[in-house]
């Protein structure tokens, strides 16, 4: 075991955790006004200092505190970054015109994508079919005439029966703005 020479006699640690440890949680908390944060912050300075290497010290009640003013600098920078890259984030979101999830418009949407979901299930299945594989699918009105050996035409009636049913949530008040 390292012996220490310090002002500091008994056992290095725990010497420096009785003398300092009160002065250093009142020294944080005053600062930052969070105790559980202080006791960190003051558990932090008596390990770096108990991690000095022997005879380092000749004073230690201004290295104690010197470190204690610089982990509190540093928490200060560390903020300031953490805050500008949330205000950072926050404009680009604002720029790209990105809505936030709140949880109202989030059980919103279940909501409509369950009422949309029940009036595609209402509909014929052949109507169903064809509404889902061209707003779904992507697929062009001509390709769905030709898989299912009708008209465009008769393509274009399926969709609008279906847009209908989707339409008449809104007007019947089961949409969720």
């Amino acid at each position: 075991m390292q012996q220490r020479t310090s002002s500091l006699p008994g056992s290095w640690t725990e010497e420096l955790d009785a003398r300092y440890r009160g002065a250093l949680c009142t020294f944080f908390r005053r600062r930052i006004g969070n105790g559980v944060e202080a006791e960190e912050l003051a558990q932090e300075v008596i390990v770096r200092v108990c991690d000095l290497p022997e005879g380092q010290i000749e004073r230690p009640d201004s290295y104690v505190f010197t470190i204690a003013a610089n982990l509190l600098r540093d928490r200060a920078r560390r903020d300031a970054v953490r805050a500008s890259y949330r205000e950072a984030i926050l404009a680009d979101s604002e720029r790209w015109d990105v809505e936030r999830r709140d949880p109202e418009r989030i059980l919103a949407g279940r909501q409509n994508l369950a009422n949309v979901a029940g009036a595609l299930r209402a509909l014929p299945e052949r109507t169903r079919v064809i509404f889902v594989l061209y707003r779904l699918e992507g697929m062009p009105r001509r390709d769905i005439a030709d898989a299912f050996g009708i008209s465009v035409s008769a393509v274009e009636k399926h969709i609008a029966n279906a847009m209908r049913a989707i339409i008449a949530l809104k007007e019947n008040n089961q949409w969720h703005s």
